[in-house]
């Protein structure tokens, strides 16, 4: 049997070698926390298209993130790096490009301010990103949905909605629009028309699709289609519309994936799930209300969801799904036991359409053979990150921190050790982390922080180290 696994593994492989590539669409849920799809056990969440996706793919229920928010998880995906690498790196640009410009030392406080915003983004165009390599194979490229890097041009796509910040925003309340993705917010929320032309446009060419809507992100401001679902379900306000934001979200993959079904390219399309951070919404819980000006947030008040989701290093803030689905190209499982994490992306795509990459600071490795039928399982037996803030009940963005976790099979462990803050339970029993267990286990937390201490000599990681901009 496992012969037979290898030399299908192989013919796949040099299947994928000739002129035909297949389309790669990353799907990319903003906020959507790893509990909250049909495939998962929810029993309140509308998710048909993301469970077909699971029930016909490679699903992975043990998926990681690089950070508990967006922005350096995004280009962890892009480029393969963890945000700790890529900003040692931006740090190098920064550095250089204040020595090349020669009015950068008369700027104002707000010119300087400005400067530092846009060339940070614009570093992102000295990285080597998914669609400058996969250029070299004959792919064009397509961005939409949330990027932070002013244009869509620095992370080498050929097209995009994000097509550059309003500068004359900046320093105004809007200005954060710009920064997520300014018009390539709209993409599933309002149209999908510039999608639909890349696709009409480029014909038979392979093409790699960012397709990264701001859902189930706020606003929750879902139309009735989506609400109706939950309208009547005895659950909290907040979780009616974070759910219905969901059910948007899966609604648009299915129109994207119809649309290419419509134009012959969907057998020939590799989907790939992931979320970009996580999210706590469980239904009975109630985190959204208007919070008057000077008033300080609750923990039941919070508009970012729970404490242990978004902006936390909790599992439920680093957790997601990850799909492989390639219809009658894969085939279907689910794992519910490997490790993956977003990095692992980078480096699978590239062995996908052979393309070699010498880059020695990746975060991932390949996962090609275990999607494949080579492997059973991933090599990975476990994921270190770092994080520079931590949730807080007296402020909503949370605060400055530099923390650390560590997550194998069994355990999930963090620690942040400038507030002497240490947390481990056992994920297989505990996935939500309601028992704190590290006072009972102190060789295993010495062998954890060990394992961390190490991590930090790696990434240059020293105190705090700012990569959440």
């Amino acid at each position: 049997m496992r012969l037979l696994a290898i030399v299908g593994f192989i013919i796949f492989t040099q299947c994928l070698s000739a002129d035909e590539r297949p389309n790669i669409v990353l799907l990319i849920g903003d906020d959507h926390g790893y509990p909250y799809f049909g495939f998962m056990g929810d029993q309140n969440v509308v998710t048909p298209t993301m469970d077909a996706l699971a029930e016909g793919g490679v699903t992975y229920t043990n998926g990681m993130v690089t950070t508990p928010y967006c922005r350096p998880s995004l280009r962890a995906i892009l480029t393969g790096l963890h945000p700790t690498t890529y900003n040692h790196r931006v740090n190098d640009v920064v550095e250089q490009k204040k020595v090349s410009d020669e009015n950068y030392k008369s700027l104002s406080v707000a010119s300087l301010r400005m400067w530092n915003a846009v060339t940070r983004a614009n570093a992102m165009s000295t990285f080597d990103t998914l669609p400058k390599l996969l250029k070299q194979k004959g792919y064009v490229s397509w961005q939409g949905g949330k990027w932070w890097e002013n244009s869509f041009k620095n992370g080498h796509f050929d097209e995009g909605m994000t097509e550059g910040w309003d500068m004359s925003l900046f320093g105004h309340d809007d200005f954060f629009h710009e920064m997520m993705g300014s018009d390539g917010n709209e993409l599933v929320r309002s149209t999908m028309k510039p999608l639909y032309d890349f696709i009409d446009k480029h014909g038979d060419s392979p093409k790699f699709i960012w397709f990264g809507p701001m859902l189930p992100h706020t606003p929750f401001d879902a139309p009735y289609r989506y609400r109706k679902y939950f309208e009547h379900k005895d659950i909290s306000e907040s979780a009616k519309q974070y759910y219905a934001n969901i059910a948007w979200w899966d609604e648009g993959v299915s129109d994207l994936m119809d649309y290419l079904e419509s134009k012959g390219e969907l057998d020939n399309t590799l989907f790939i799930y992931m979320t970009d951070n996580g999210w706590e919404q469980d239904p009975e819980v109630e985190y959204w209300r208007p919070v008057p000006e000077g008033e300080k947030l609750m923990d039941s008040e919070y508009l970012t969801g729970g404490m242990k989701g978004k902006g936390s290093l909790e599992d439920l803030g680093l957790r997601t799904p990850i799909i492989f689905y390639w219809k009658d190209k894969l085939k279907a499982r689910m794992d519910t036991s490997s490790l993956i994490t977003t990095t692992d992306i980078f480096p699978t795509l590239l062995e996908l359409v052979g393309i070699e990459h010498n880059e020695p600071m990746l975060d991932g490795a390949s996962v090609l053979p275990a999607i494949t039928g080579k492997d059973a399982e991933t090599q990975r037996q476990e994921y270190i990150t770092y994080s520079d803030n931590m949730r807080s009940l007296e402020d909503e963005m949370g605060v400055a921190a530099a923390g650390f976790s560590l997550r194998n099979k069994q355990w999930h462990f963090y620690h942040y050790p400038s507030l002497n803050k240490v947390v481990l339970y056992d994920v297989v029993k505990d996935p939500r982390g309601n028992k704190n267990l590290a006072s009972e286990n102190p060789e295993l937390v010495k062998q954890f922080i060990s394992k961390i201490d190490d991590w930090k000599i790696k990434h240059k990681v020293e105190g705090r180290m700012t990569i959440h901009e």
